[in-house]
Order: C-alpha cells, then sequence, then structure tokens
C-alpha cells in the first residue's frame, strides 16, 4: 500500500511539472501536423477570411471546442493571430500547441481572469490582431455561442466568421463534454466556413440575440452537414455545463 502511495504522489507532482505540459503540447502539435500533411482536406473560407481580415484590418476566428484540434494547420497567413486559451491544465497543453503553429495566447476564460482577458481581446482586435474564439469553451454548453463574441464584434466593429471541420474515420470523444472528433492519418476531410457576421452599434438587446442565435445556428448546421458527409455520428448541442472537479 505504501509504494501505491508513493507512486501516486509522485505522479501527481509530475503531471504538475510545466516541461510534462511542454512535451504534452508538442506532441498534439506533431500529430496535428501528421494529419494535416498525410490527409487529404478541402479548405473552404480560407481565402475569404482573409480577404476580410486584410479589408477590415483585423477580425474574430470561431470555433467549438470539439473542432478546434485541427484548425491550427489550416490556418495560413502573415498576420498575427492570437487565441484565448483558459489557463487550466488543459489550457497549458493547448498554448503549446498553438505556439508550435506561430499561434500565441491570451490567457484568460469564463471562470478565471474574464475581465483582464476581455480588455486584452479588445485591445488586440483594435491593433488588427485576429483573434481566436473556442466559444463554447472551456466547459461548455457545447456549441452554444458565448454573446460575448458579439459583443467583442460590436465593441471593435470587427468581422467574425466561424470554423468547423469533419473527417472520414475520425474518432469521437463521446464521453468527454465537448465530444472532441480527432481525425486519423491518411484520412479525407473538409473544412467549412460561415458567412462573414457584422454587428452594428446601437441595436437592442433582441437584436443582439438573434444575431447571436442565428450565426450559433449557422455554425452548427456547417458541422453537422459535415458529419453527415463522412458517415459520423450526429453530435448536437447540449445546455449543461461540465461540472468542476
Amino acid at each position: 500500500m505504501e509504494i501505491k502511495k508513493t507512486i501516486k504522489h509522485l505522479r501527481q507532482k509530475l503531471i504538475k511539472r510545466p516541461f510534462v505540459f511542454d512535451m504534452l503540447g508538442r506532441i498534439a502539435a506533431l500529430y496535428v501536423w501528421l494529419v494535416g500533411k498525410t490527409g487529404n482536406f478541402v479548405v473552404n473560407g480560407q481565402k475569404e477570411f482573409e480577404q476580410l481580415v486584410a479589408d477590415n484590418d483585423g477580425g474574430i476566428f470561431v470555433t467549438w471546442h470539439g473542432r478546434a484540434l485541427m484548425l491550427p494547420f489550416f490556418w495560413r497567413n502573415t498576420r498575427l493571430m492570437k487565441a484565448l486559451v483558459s489557463p487550466h491544465n488543459d489550457g497549458r497543453i493547448i498554448a503549446k500547441l498553438l505556439q508550435m503553429f506561430k499561434i500565441y495566447s491570451i490567457d484568460g476564460s469564463s471562470d478565471r481572469n474574464a475581465r483582464a482577458a476581455a480588455l486584452d481581446i479588445v485591445r488586440e482586435l483594435e491593433r488588427g490582431t485576429v483573434v481566436s474564439l473556442i466559444s463554447d469553451g472551456p466547459r461548455g454548453p457545447r456549441m452554444r455561442l458565448n454573446k460575448s463574441v458579439i459583443y467583442f464584434a460590436q465593441k471593435t466593429g470587427k468581422p467574425i466568421m466561424g470554423f468547423t471541420y469533419s473527417s472520414q474515420n475520425a474518432a469521437v470523444m463521446k464521453k468527454s463534454w465537448d465530444a472532441m472528433l480527432i481525425p486519423k492519418l491518411f484520412a479525407k476531410g473538409e473544412v467549412a466556413a460561415t458567412k462573414p457576421l457584422f454587428v452594428p452599434q446601437g441595436i437592442s438587446d433582441e437584436e443582439m440575440e438573434k444575431l447571436r442565435a442565428d450565426f450559433e445556428n449557422e455554425l452548427n448546421d456547417l458541422t453537422l452537414a459535415l458529419d453527415r458527409k463522412f458517415g459520423l455520428p450526429e453530435i448536437l448541442p447540449a445546455d449543461e455545463r461540465k461540472s468542476k472537479r
């Protein structure tokens, strides 16, 4: 029993070490790169988003938590891109993965450092940075658009575009709150994008909510259509957050 306790204690200490998160992030980035290089993905909307960003000196890139893994590989732009990343342990792994693709982090989430993160996002957008937001992270509800995305677009005048993807024979983590999709090597896949959304100044709360709901539905419809195309099980939005551990 003492040996088991010692092993457990060492494991708990080890997993808190920064080099462990660094290593896991590098491994995840390598896998993403290999999937992208060996796969056959049709990428829609990338050129349109690049032009949109150029025309508006920045923009907001939105995806779901369960569809975020491969998108760093597909992003190809000389403009600086930053992503809001949770300070939780899994966020530290994601931050390293993104860094390997030259996408840098804004620390914060709806749970921690929310006010400071919001100010950073507005500042970065006003500077012309592309800001990537995983709108249903870090704990859900799955595939639900946070109204803060609409606020950032209205505050800065920057456009929003949503991105999603699916692929053939992908693994779906059904027991995870986000039902994350993990593509396999040498697979066919496709990336899809929503129409650009500009949020006008001075609109009512009801109009803001309609824009939010319409954008959420469009991104979800794209995700469902791609999953059907590749024969994957239907993944629907959820209304409950993952409980804190």
